[in-house]
C-alpha cells in the first residue's frame, strides 16, 4: 500500500474540509440558512432522490472496476504458473534446450518487473516486455527434440506456451480498461450535489449541520477515492502485487 499517495489525498480533503467548515460558519451568521429553511421539505426530496441514484451507480461502477481488479490478479497467478510449468517441462528437454527455455523466461520476467508494470500503469502497453514474450515463445516453438519422448513434451510446451499468451493478452486487456469519463463525470456530479444540498440544509443548530457534512464529505471522499484506486490495478494506493513475478524470477 502507498501510504504517502494516502495520506497525500487525506491531507487534501482535511484542507478542503476546513475551507467548507469556515464557509458554512460564515452562512449560518448571515442568516442563509432562514431563507433555506422554509424550502425544508424540497430539499428533504432531492436528498432522498439523488441519494438514492448515487448509491446506484456506485455500487454499479465499484462491483465492475473490482471484478476487473481481480481478474487481473488471477490473471498474474495464471501466467506465472504456466511459466513455472515452462521452466518444469523444461528440465526433461537436453540441456541446450532447458537453457534456452530458462534464459528467454528469465529475460521476460525481468523486463516485466523492470518496465511493464509501470507502462501498464500509465495505460500503455510495454515494446520491449512484448518483444521478450514473442521472443519467449519463438524459443518454445524452435526447440528440435531429440527422439519421440521429447517431441511429446515438446508438444506439451507449445500448450503452456500458448495458455501464457492468452492468460497474458488477458492480463494485458482488462489492465488497460478503465471507467469512461462520462461515468466518472456523473458520479462525481451526483456526489457533489449530494454535498451541496446537506451543505444549504437547515439544521437546527451548526454543530450537527457541520457534523453532517463532514460526514457526508468522508463518505464520499472515500467512495471516490476507492473507485479511482481501484480503476488502475498498477498505479495508485493500493496495486496488484509483482510478487508472484518475482518470485519466479528469484
Amino acid at each position: 500500500m502507498n501510504w504517502q499517495r494516502f495520506s497525500a489525498q487525506v491531507f487534501k480533503f482535511v484542507v478542503l474540509l476546513g475551507v467548507a467548515a469556515v464557509a458554512y460558519w460564515l452562512l449560518r451568521g448571515t442568516g442563509f440558512y432562514d431563507l433555506t429553511a422554509r424550502e425544508n421539505e424540497g430539499l428533504n426530496v432531492l436528498i432522498l432522490l439523488i441519494g438514492n441514484i448515487y448509491a446506484v451507480m456506485f455500487a454499479f461502477v465499484i462491483f465492475v472496476i473490482w471484478g476487473q481488479f481481480t481478474d487481473v490478479e488471477n490473471f498474474i497467478m495464471r501466467e506465472c504458473n504456466s511459466l513455472r510449468d515452462l521452466l518444469r517441462f523444461g528440465e526433461y528437454l537436453s540441456e541446450d534446450s532447458n537453457h534456452a527455455i530458462h534464459r528467454a523466461v528469465t529475460d521476460y520476467l525481468q523486463r516485466a518487473l523492470k518496465s511493464e508494470w509501470k507502462a501498464l500503469g500509465e495505460r500503455r502497453r510495454d515494446r520491449p516486455t512484448e518483444k521478450a514474450f514473442s521472443d519467449l515463445m519463438d524459443t518454445v516453438v524452435q526447440l528440435v527434440p531429440a527422439g519421440a519422448t521429447q517431441e511429446a513434451i515438446h508438444g506439451r510446451l507449445i500448450d503452456i506456451a500458448r495458455r501464457t499468451g492468452e492468460h497474458r493478452d488477458e492480463r494485458i486487456t482488462k489492465s488497460l480498461t478503465q471507467i469512461p469519463p462520462t461515468l466518472i463525470r456523473l458520479v462525481d456530479t451526483m456526489a457533489c450535489a449530494l454535498l451541496a444540498l446537506v451543505f444549504v440544509y437547515p439544521f437546527h443548530h451548526w454543530l450537527a449541520g457541520l457534523t453532517c457534512f463532514g460526514l457526508l464529505a468522508m463518505v464520499l471522499f472515500l467512495a471516490n477515492l476507492v473507485m479511482r484506486d481501484t480503476d488502475n490495478p498498477f498505479e495508485g494506493i493500493w496495486n496488484v502485487s509483482a510478487k508472484p513475478f518475482a518470485d519466479l524470477l528469484g
